[in-house]
């Protein structure tokens, strides 16, 4: 929820991850984003188009995995109105994820999603916390059914660059946990650490994660999100 790159009056955004799973298959996302200020800076609408590459796990009576395949995902409209103090930044995300996908790299069903981020804010540090609901409101036969709760803990954020091309660099620590209503409550679970700030141009943001406990919420995921002023 970095000022930087969410409150800006209009930009592109590129978006990468890779995630390895528990089950040993993996995947790859890389998304566009164009985001347009409306009536004024706090207030924008969203597009996001995202391509996935899915590397199924290895087969019982195979040493190696599957072949990798790709397509289009679930095209995302989401509506986002923030509001930036010195001391407390929040923000709202309304949007919806659409039956957009192509051979068959995620689920077909559209989702409704619902954020509500905080930021509180003091000299030399911050804490923020994220808050996502996700839920399948049309499910086509064969589609999977998604209901969760996401929370995402930021730690205090610790500067380490003040040159004038990387501006405010900083390192935090970050727990992330999900609820899955879909799957008798389910709860999972990563912790990692984060690196936001600007470069020259670019807001930048990369996460690591690693995912803990019986039921984490994935091996090990790294992504990445660069935005730029148009």
């Amino acid at each position: 929820m970095g000022e930087q790159i969410d409150t800006i009056d209009h930009d592109l955004a590129a978006n990468y991850y890779f995630q390895d799973n528990r089950d040993g298959s993996a995947r790859v996302r890389r998304e566009l984003r164009y985001a347009r200020s409306l009536w004024n800076t706090c207030a924008q609408l969203q597009v996001r188009l995202p391509f996935m590459t899915k590397y199924p796990a290895a087969s019982p009576s195979s040493s190696s995995g599957e072949t990798p395949y790709s397509g289009f995902g679930n095209a995302e409209l989401r509506y986002y109105y923030g509001n930036v103090a010195p001391t407390f930044d929040h923000s709202i995300e309304v949007g919806a994820a659409f039956p957009t996908e192509t051979n068959g790299v995620v689920s077909n069903d559209t989702q409704l999603k619902f954020f509500y981020n905080l930021k509180w804010k003091w000299d030399g540090g911050s804490v923020a916390y994220s808050n996502e609901y996700d839920q399948t409101v049309i499910r086509p036969p064969g589609a999977g059914d998604t209901s969760y709760y996401e929370g995402l803990l930021t730690l205090p954020a610790w500067s380490f660059a003040d040159s004038p091309a990387w501006r405010g660099l900083k390192l935090s620590a970050i727990y992330d946990y999900r609820v899955l209503f879909s799957d008798n409550d389910l709860y999972q679970s990563a912790v990692g650490g984060i690196m936001s700030g600007t470069v020259n141009d670019f807001a930048i943001n990369v996460t690591d994660s690693w995912g803990i406990g019986p039921y984490g919420l994935w091996k090990y995921r790294v992504e990445a999100t660069a935005a730029v002023r148009l």
